[in-house]
């Protein structure tokens, strides 16, 4: 009688932690900062409905912690101040959170602040080609949208510019929420209301 009834209590406090194993690692999995990427091609997305997102977000607690939005633009040529070199990059314009933009690494300097202008982050590729080398930060480019500084490079393959933007289409949504819970579910219908 002893023997089983230590069994039933070895039972019951294993079945109890993994109990708790399971409880914490839903939480874990649920409660903690989840991003939503959609494809808005052919959707007539642009910045204006970011902006009216962003307002509505304002006001109501739907866990959106940061958004962006963004277009892969034609390629340019791009001009170190410094070095004088060039070379021809895909630009990607950025509504929004640059980081959130591709998900690329930073390697060097910083992404930027949304509020910022004249400012634009580049890939390694294109940093090392203009300036032979990452460390770029706080160096100068020149654009045919006009001269922008440097404020990171991130880890991307190929020669690639990434610049905040103001107005026009989006075709790449990025939304982080503080939960998984119901992300790809608000997300959605931001997407049918607009």
């Amino acid at each position: 009688m002893e023997g089983q009834k230590r069994n039933i209590v070895s039972w019951f406090v294993a079945v109890l932690l993994s109990a708790i194993a399971v409880g914490a690692a839903w939480h874990q999995l649920s409660y903690r900062p989840y991003r939503v990427y959609e494809d808005c091609r052919g959707l007539r997305l642009c910045v204006e409905n970011m902006r009216q997102w962003e307002e509505r977000m304002e006001s109501k607690d739907l866990g959106v912690i940061r958004m962006a939005g963004w277009r892969i633009g034609t390629e340019q040529a791009v001009i170190s101040i410094s070095t004088k070199r060039k070379r021809t990059a895909y630009v990607i314009w950025v509504y929004g959170s640059m980081e959130l933009a591709g998900s690329a690494e930073l390697l060097w300097g910083r992404f930027g602040l949304e509020l910022e202008k004249g400012y634009c982050v580049i890939s390694e590729e294109l940093a090392r080609n203009l300036f032979g080398s990452t460390d770029a930060a706080g160096e100068s480019v020149k654009t045919e949208d006009g001269t922008m500084m440097v404020a990171g490079v991130i880890e991307k393959e190929g020669e690639i510019l990434m610049a905040p933007v103001a107005d026009g289409r989006i075709e790449y949504l990025a939304v982080e929420f503080d939960s998984r819970i119901g992300a790809e579910e608000k997300v959605k219908r931001l997407l049918e209301e607009y």
